[in-house]
């Protein structure tokens, strides 16, 4: 129940929340199996519905916990538990699936955009390689995506701010949806693999994805069988970034609550900066990636905050939510 001096979710956010997220969700859900329907590409069933279930299910468990025994927080953390779960599986496999038709390697093309920015991602690789300690920061932080995710997700609900973290979870579903959907269309291999790196060369560097999702992007590629654990799918997005992607987001996400704010910020920043290399992408993955958060953020507010309720939480304050109680 809301505590005196907070403002509870107003009803109709949650409702479009649940409606668009769950739209999205089962939208995704049929064009995965129409897809995958005419592909090489198959699931170990249970890895499938397996996860769509818990979605479900934390779904319904947040109708009884809402309607039942007015424990709103605790029903907004279910609710949003149970769409990224599911969105997640259906997105790995989304993944695979937008690369099938076999278009053109532009790791070329992507290369030529860094040079015309001016970045020289082999410059950075060196650099990195040579600052150890700063390396192992980036690491760190570029593995910290999920360990937000469930931040964000209990969190902000348990402390009032379940708009914040409704907007922030379906612009993670737009965003997730949009990036596949382009990286189907400028499939690429990695930095490491344009390039031809030599880990061995580089000692002090333990990149989190280099070459480990070469064997699975290859295969779906050249529509070769592939069988997939969809609990192990590999990140096979190159451009754009979904991982920088997930940063932004989950700094906005974060930004309305005081004991979140500056953790995030800091933490998603290095992320983002990690990103080239320890995603093994192109600068202009990342910057890519940026602008569709940007894009999906902006979009997710739209359709999910009414006009007098983005007003009444703050006027030019581009994250949704109540401040937490000081």
């Amino acid at each position: 129940m809301p505590q005196p001096g907070e403002m509870a979710e107003p009803v109709d956010v949650t409702q479009r929340s649940n409606r668009f997220a769950w739209a999205t969700i089962g939208a995704l859900l049929l064009l995965d199996l129409v897809w995958m329907s005419q592909t090489a590409i198959s699931v170990v069933p249970l890895s499938l519905v397996g996860p769509l279930a818990i979605g479900v299910g934390a779904a319904l468990l947040a109708v009884y916990y809402r309607v039942r025994r007015q424990e709103t927080r605790l029903a907004d953390a279910l609710d949003l538990v149970g769409q990224m779960t599911a969105f997640m599986v259906l997105g790995a496999l989304f993944s695979y699936l937008v690369v099938t038709p076999g278009l053109p390697m532009r790791d070329a093309a992507l290369d030529a955009a860094d040079r015309l920015l001016g970045l020289d991602w082999l410059g950075y690789l060196r650099w990195l390689d040579g600052h150890a300690w700063f390396a192992r920061i980036l690491s760190a932080a570029y593995s910290s995506f999920m360990p937000q995710i469930i931040l964000l997700l209990v969190v902000l609900p348990f402390m009032g701010q379940a708009q914040a973290a409704r907007v922030t979870v379906f612009a993670m579903i737009v965003a997730g949806i949009v990036t596949i959907a382009i990286s189907g269309l400028v499939p690429a291999l990695s930095t490491f693999a344009h390039y031809g790196v030599d880990l061995a060369d580089y000692p002090h560097l333990r990149p989190a994805a280099a070459f480990i999702h070469l064997p699975d992007l290859l295969a779906a590629h050249s529509g070769r069988p592939l069988h997939l654990d969809l609990t192990k799918a590999y990140g096979i997005i190159t451009f754009p970034s979904y991982h920088a992607a997930l940063g932004l987001l989950a700094l906005l996400g974060a930004w309305s609550n005081r004991w979140l704010r500056w953790p995030f910020f800091l933490v998603n920043i290095l992320m983002i900066v990690a990103t080239p290399i320890d995603g093994g992408h192109y600068f202009s993955d990342v910057l890519g990636g940026l602008s569709v958060a940007a894009g999906s953020y902006l979009l997710a507010r739209r359709l999910l905050v009414p006009a007098d309720s983005a007003m009444r939480s703050g006027e030019g304050q581009l994250p949704i939510g109540q401040p937490t109680a000081s």
